[in-house]
């Protein structure tokens, strides 16, 4: 490709009735996005209202945000976020980040002096996701009247708000982190769609550096914003402010977010799961080296910018040699060591690779971006300007590396459905109106309500029926319902005094919130300990299990167990492992060093008092 005609091409066509294709602005006050969110936070709150009164959450996650948020509120210094209930008597090492919970505490000190703590804690879970999701409606709007206008400004937010790969993780109770990865990639996108290079790459860059504060998946998202921008520099030189201005915004901020938020501990400590000295250091450096390696290089050729680009980055490349290199030689997650990787982490499937998951899951995965790709693609094909087709590029670019990002975590596949929004926007109204020119009445019917198939929505469970259909036949029974974590049944734990609980990883997070007990373990693989404590107790010997149990809790040991024969991690526990404690008390037995104790309410959980030093 020769960078001087791509340059060139990027002027404004001066042909009639182009102009306005480029000049379309953003309108400050989009009246109809308004009511549209409303109804749709009205029908997330009806389809929720079970749960709501009883903060009935759906993933263990969101039960331990509301309790950091507790023990912050109720003390717990700013710059510790360790979970000191978990892993007695050392307490559970956390890296999540206190950004997620200051819109939850703050909402909870709001409505305190109107209504009980109970009910704040209810309303502050409720209310907290869905003005998320109002942000992103108003972040993919601004970003798609930068990429394409208003036409398709008007519809990708409404695909955004019947997408249920997106809502699930802006339903209400579900306060944690998830939902806003979403947002500050899509608020990078916005900015990155910006004509006023500078300020978009700041919007771009501050995003980036508050996402990464929040879980180092942000890391190839930050990569890929500053690749496509090195690009853009390289073919435009009118692009080498949006380039310099993201790799200080995206540097500094990190640097400065991370020593306000977590002390000086990170700055100087290598951890490979979260943003610490083995990033932020390479990132600062990325920040220094950029506008010092466009100073010293003459940006006014092609050839000049590509050298000052790769001076950049091979400075932040050398440096996260010296301080990351630990983090160079495989999974970061290995750490939690072999039982508790391959036994627990490597059965999280929220975590895994499209080729092992379901077919199902691979549809959902893969359909909406497949949809987005062709229609980005398609826009930038037919577009009648230069600076147009750029931007559809540019998409079509960010699009398929998050797909690519997905493919290998499945919990990926938001961010690249929000990314694929405006192209699926752009195709359905690129059809639609191919549908209204045709002349036979009932064709043109047809053809201009199929297009409605070619949303998330209707992707989706058409793949999800065409593979239920496939299944029909299958032959494996259903799991049963699993009650082991609602709240009815684990408030029925506060009839023991407050303990030591030692009972599966799914639920600790749950019985923290819901009663005043401590648990050994938790899903967070920081509480490396307690999770190879939980996972090997399990699936041992009753013999070899009571041994590691006498070592817990400062050699104190937990005082009662907690097994769920309908939780599936507990019934992976006793299916593949023939002869350990999971797979016995699974069949209603128990070692004589376990006492059964009935609780009312309890159902299908089943509590043991632990005799450890019995004769």
């Amino acid at each position: 490709m020769r960078s001087g005609n791509m340059a060139s091409s990027l002027l404004p066509d001066a042909r009639p009735g182009l102009t306005r294709e480029l000049s379309v602005k953003v309108s400050p006050h989009p009246r109809w996005l308004i009511p549209a969110w409303i109804l749709c936070c009205v029908i997330l709150l009806w389809l929720s209202r079970g749960q709501l009164t009883v903060l009935g959450f759906r993933d263990p996650d969101d039960a331990m945000r509301l309790q950091q948020v507790r023990d912050w509120m109720s003390g717990q210094p700013f710059l510790d976020v360790s979970q000191h209930r978990v892993s007695p008597p050392t307490g559970g090492p956390m890296h999540w980040s206190r950004i997620v919970d200051m819109p939850i505490a703050a909402l909870i000190l709001l409505l305190r002096p109107l209504v009980s703590a109970s009910a704040a804690e209810i309303i502050a879970c409720s209310i907290v996701p869905l003005l998320l999701l109002g942000c992103l409606v108003w972040a993919l709007h601004v970003a798609s009247d930068r990429i394409a206008g208003r036409p398709v400004a008007m519809i990708a937010p409404l695909l955004l708000l019947t997408t249920p790969t997106i809502l699930v993780q802006f339903g209400p109770l579900r306060i944690d982190h998830h939902g806003w990865q979403i947002l500050m990639a899509t608020i990078a996108l916005a900015g990155a769609m910006d004509r006023r290079q500078a300020r978009g790459a700041i919007v771009a860059g501050a995003a980036m550096a508050i996402w990464l504060q929040m879980s180092s998946e942000g890391l190839p998202y930050a990569a890929l914003f500053a690749a496509s921008f090195a690009l853009r520099q390289w073919l435009d030189r009118r692009e080498t402010a949006r380039f310099v201005a993201y790799a200080a915004t995206l540097g500094g901020g990190a640097f400065l977010l991370l020593a306000l938020l977590r002390g000086f501990g990170p700055l100087m400590q290598a951890q490979c799961d979260a943003l610490s000295a083995a990033y932020v250091w390479p990132l600062l450096a990325f920040a220094v080296a950029t506008p010092l390696a466009f100073h010293f290089t003459p940006a006014s050729s092609a050839s000049g910018r590509f050298l000052a680009a790769g001076l950049s980055g091979a400075a932040a490349a050398a440096l996260f040699l010296l301080t990351g290199r630990p983090c160079l030689t495989g999974d970061p997650f290995q750490a939690l060591g072999p039982v508790a990787y391959k036994l627990w982490y490597l059965h999280v499937m929220e975590g895994r690779p499209i080729w092992e998951q379901g077919r199902s899951m691979a549809g959902l995965i893969l359909l909406p971006p497949i949809a987005g790709l062709a229609g980005s693609m398609l826009a930038a094909r037919s577009a009648a300007m230069a600076q147009v087709r750029d931007r559809w590029l540019t998409v079509a670019l960010l699009l398929t590396s998050a797909t690519m990002v997905a493919l290998l975590v499945m919990r990926a596949m938001s961010v690249a459905h929000v990314f694929a929004l405006p192209g699926i926007g752009w195709l359905i109204l690129h059809l639609f109106r191919r549908a209204q020119q045709l002349r036979a009445t009932a064709v043109r019917v047809f053809a201009s309500s199929a297009v409605a198939l070619l949303t998330p929505a209707a992707l989706c469970a058409i793949w999800i029926a065409a593979m239920a259909a496939l299944d029909k036949d299958n032959d494996e029974t259903p799991n049963t319902a699993n009650e082991c974590r609602t709240p009815g049944v684990l408030t029925s734990l506060r009839q023991l005094p407050p303990s030591t609980l030692f009972a599966p990883l799914d639920m600790g997070p749950d019985i923290l919130v819901r009663t005043r007990h401590k648990v050994i373990g938790t899903a967070h693989h920081r509480n490396a300990a307690g999770i190879t404590a939980v996972v090997e107790t399990f699936t041992a010997p009753p013999a070899q299990a009571r041994t590691i149990l006498t070592a817990l809790d400062g050699g104190k040991g937990p005082d009662y167990l907690i097994a769920c024969t309908g939780l599936n991690e507990f019934r992976h526990y006793a299916k593949e492992h023939e002869g350990s404690l999971a797979a016995i008390l699974d069949r209603g037995k128990q070692p004589e060093w376990l006492k059964p104790v009935a609780l009312r309410g309890a159902k299908s959980l089943r509590v043991y008092q632990v005799r450890l030093r019995q004769n």
